[in-house]
């Protein structure tokens, strides 16, 4: 009898430990590399990753970044990260060219290469798009054109000229205009600084400075529409209409203000709660193919390694609150 019951609880042990999520010692171990660390935007987002995490309770995240978006940084970390031999890399890249060698040689030591904002990158197992640009830019632009009216000069900033989302969303917000607006036209060719205040802000009053035409600028990245409308604000210039993706929190009290004309951004947060659900996902033996119902934003669309959703809505200063960051 007592030799039936021990056999009976070993074999409930091997039972519950077949059923069970993998635990602390085995889970599996994903670094996060956002463009940079320390801005509200990728602090968001790996809360996202976290926090979906510890609901499953079989992933391990950790955070490696910079705390500005030299592509040169990005890729000693990036080789640094695939030094460690986790189990996926999760990067956004500041430039796509200079990690592709580096991402194909993670892929040679058998780590999940996963990117994020690099549609078109080649070495990359799968690439998460949270929008779909030729939507996003015609949005701005609709959104600038409400704001600045139809006629007259602007410019756009993106966070950087190797950022190829960014200069992706920029090239659909000005087919749009082209195709729909043509008494709108650009002041200057394309600007980088969108993620830094400073920048935005300087750029924003040399622009304004050198051109009597500019109407208004859109901002691509998360910072630059608050370094512009301190600069409109400076100058006492609400003649010039501000667009951007500024994080909600942020943003509020420049769209109570009306220095920041209008605000289009999508939900970090949650982003980083389906980009951790599409890793693992791929991680526990499933196929980018076979994808189902995201977490947050529901069925993406597929297209060969690239998984598309589209996240970005408004924000304003009635809603700002409601995206929890």
């Amino acid at each position: 009898m007592r030799k039936t019951l021990l056999i009976v609880v070993v074999l409930l042990a091997v039972f519950s430990l077949s059923t069970c999520s993998r635990g602390d010692d085995d889970a599996y171990e994903i670094v996060f590399i956002p463009k940079l660390v320390g801005i509200p935007w990728f602090t968001a987002m790996e809360n996202g990753f976290e926090d979906y995490a510890a609901e499953i309770g079989d992933l391990k995240i950790s955070v490696l970044g910079a705390p500005d978006t030299d592509p040169a940084a990005q890729a000693r970390i990036l080789e640094d990260a695939i030094s460690q031999e986790p189990d996926a890399i999760v990067v956004v890249p500041n430039d796509t060219a200079v990690l592709e060698p580096i991402m194909a040689r993670g892929r040679e030591a058998g780590i999940l290469m996963v990117s994020q904002e690099a549609p078109g990158i080649q070495n990359a197992d799968m690439d998460i798009e949270f929008l779909i640009a030729e939507r996003y830019g015609a949005d701005m632009m609709e959104l600038f054109v409400r704001e600045a009216g139809s006629e007259g000069g602007y410019a756009i900033m993106v966070g950087g000229l190797t950022v190829t989302s960014h200069n992706q969303r920029a090239d659909m917000a000005v087919k749009h205009q082209e195709e729909n607006y043509p008494g709108l036209y650009q002041v200057t060719s394309r600007l980088e600084g969108s993620e830094s205040v400073e920048d935005a802000q300087n750029r924003t009053l040399e622009l304004a400075a050198a051109y009597d035409d500019l109407v208004g600028m859109i901002y691509i990245g998360s910072l630059g529409a608050i370094g512009g409308s301190q600069a409109t604000k400076s100058l006492n210039r609400d003649d010039i209409a501000i667009v951007g993706g500024s994080v909600p929190s942020q943003a509020k009290s420049y769209l109570e203000e009306g220095s920041i004309d209008a605000n289009y951004i999508s939900n970090p947060y949650r982003i980083g709660r389906d980009s951790a659900y599409l890793v693992r996902h791929l991680l526990s033996g499933g196929t980018i193919a076979d994808v189902g119902d995201l977490p947050e934003y529901g069925t993406p669309a597929i297209d060969g390694t690239v998984v598309t959703f589209h996240a970005p809505s408004e924000v304003t200063a009635e809603n700002a609150d409601m995206f929890g960051f």
